[in-house]
Order: structure tokens, then C-alpha cells, then sequence
């Protein structure tokens, strides 16, 4: 098999992997056999080394030495960090373009929120496409700023943002509050008002930090 050919291979079955990590079909702290993958996949084992080599690069996927290959499974602790990290960056970005960001950039926005509308009325809800647009929604926000290594760096928080979405599933009520504060970011962002708006950002990220400790207590409270 040529060099080529197995990188096209490795990239396919990198976004298999992944997307089945993040749609909650491999659950968190899940082995992965590499052989039954490869036979799953109906390719050589290389491949899906190399593939499993991305995802832990990413923190997807961790190696346990004489152990084996799981998806990554955080604790409390790791989520909330994450959150804390989101919100910087996304503060940062705040920062960076309210003042300069464009009308068709911020039509990008409401498109969005009108997506993100459409769902609320769907049964049953669909909160994997929701989260979808809710953290595209969001990483907007990151891209305006045109800083590459910044957004690369939230792209990879993002991967883990949406682990935590799918082991801490919140209520379709506690979803809808949360709604609303997209709505709320885009007026401040259409009337320039950076102290709204980091406001607004700050109170809304904490709640999904409080949502989390309070999934994750009832989780443990089942154990």
C-alpha cells in the first residue's frame, strides 16, 4: 500500500473514530481494540494506529501502558478547567472584535440563533445537532479574531466541551435558559458594548459550570 493511500485511509478512519467518540457511540473510558477496529474498518492495523496516535494527540483517546487504548474519561475537575480555559479564550476574542467585527459576520451569528430556534420545537429535542450549532455559534467568536494558534487551541477545547455534553447531558429546560443568552450576546455585540457582553459571556458559561457539578453530583449520588 502506497504512503498515500494509507494517509486517506488514516484520515477516514480518524474521522470515524472521532465522530463516534463525540456522538456518544464510544463512551468515555471505553477500550479500543485496535484489531477489531481494523477488522471493523476492513483495513490493515497501521491506519488505525496512526489514527488513535491523532486522537490522543488531541486528548480524545489515552494509552495506558500495559493496559490499552480508552477514550479519554475526565473527572469534575478536568470539565470545570476546561470551562475556566474556554472562557478565556472566548473573553480574549470578546476583546479582540466587538469593535471591529463585521455586519456580515454578525449575520453569520443570527443565522445561527434561527438555526438554533428552528430545533427548540422539534420532539424529540435534538441536543447533538443543537450542541452542534451552539458551539459553532461560539467559535465564531474565536475565528473573527483571525489568530490561528488561538483557534487551534480552542478547536481542540471544543472536542472535549462536547465529551462533556454527552457524559453531563443537561435538561431540555436548563438548555432553553442558556438559549437565551445567545440572544443577549448578539445585541451587545450589535450595539458594540463590551462590558454587556463580557458580562453576558461570563454568567453564561458559569452556568454550564454550575449544570456540570450538578449532573456530576447526581451521577455520583447513583453509584
Amino acid at each position: 500500500m502506497s504512503e498515500i493511500e494509507t494517509s486517506l485511509l488514516t484520515t477516514q478512519v480518524y474521522n470515524v473514530i472521532r465522530r463516534k467518540i463525540l456522538g456518544g457511540k464510544y463512551s468515555a473510558g471505553e477500550k479500543l481494540d485496535i484489531h477489531k477496529l481494523a477488522e471493523e474498518f476492513g483495513v490493515s492495523r497501521s491506519p488505525v494506529k496512526d489514527a488513535i496516535n491523532q486522537l490522543v494527540h488531541e486528548g480524545l483517546v489515552e494509552i495506558i501502558p500495559r493496559k490499552g487504548t480508552y477514550v479519554t474519561q475526565m473527572d469534575l475537575t478536568d470539565y470545570i478547567e476546561l470551562h475556566d480555559a474556554r472562557l478565556m479564550i472566548e473573553m480574549w476574542a470578546a476583546q479582540r472584535v466587538v469593535k471591529t467585527v463585521q455586519d456580515e459576520e454578525i449575520a453569520q451569528w443570527e443565522q445561527i440563533i434561527r438555526e438554533m430556534n428552528s430545533l427548540l420545537d422539534v420532539h424529540p429535542f435534538p441536543f447533538e445537532l443543537y450542541n452542534q450549532l451552539d458551539l459553532k455559534f461560539h467559535r465564531k467568536l474565536v475565528q473573527w479574531t483571525g489568530n490561528k494558534k488561538v483557534h487551534d487551541m480552542y478547536f481542540a477545547l471544543n472536542s472535549h466541551v462536547t465529551l462533556s455534553r454527552i457524559v453531563y447531558s443537561t435538561s431540555f429546560e436548563s438548555t432553553l435558559s442558556r438559549h437565551k443568552d445567545h440572544e443577549k450576546l448578539l445585541e451587545a455585540l450589535k450595539e458594540r458594548n463590551i462590558p454587556s457582553f463580557l458580562g453576558i459571556l461570563q454568567l453564561h458559561i458559569e452556568s454550564v459550570k454550575k449544570e456540570t457539578e450538578r449532573r456530576w453530583n447526581e451521577l455520583m449520588k447513583k453509584e
